[in-house]
């Protein structure tokens, strides 16, 4: 499974999007959403593409980094940066759900 409950919450968070945005846009109940960011339950793959894509339609990105963990970015940044500059604005998670910011590059 790609989206964690910390994903979910980082990726809503970077679109400034309510669980009730991401209901609208997914097709998911706001309370399944709800549940799920809570560590509450787990979801089904059909519902978890669900909402992976609407945040993916949204600008959101996914990536894998070393040791398995899962980073998101913005879209725009991905296909508009340098991959050498990119993480300026990413979001890594550790398998815990720990949020850790990329630090920003000194310019050169």
């Amino acid at each position: 499974m790609i989206l964690t409950p910390a994903l979910c919450r980082a990726a809503r968070g970077f679109l400034d999007w309510t669980q009730m945005d991401l209901a609208d846009r997914s097709g998911v109940s706001r309370s399944t959403i709800r549940d799920y960011e809570g560590n509450r339950h787990s979801l089904h793959r059909a519902t978890e593409a669900q909402l992976r894509l609407a945040l993916e339609a949204g600008g959101i990105a996914f990536f894998r980094i070393e040791g398995h963990e899962i980073g998101i970015c913005t879209k725009a940044l991905v296909a508009e940066t340098p991959a050498q500059t990119h993480t300026e604005s990413c979001e890594i998670l550790s398998s815990a759900g720990e949020r850790n910011r990329t630090p920003p590059k000194p310019e050169q």
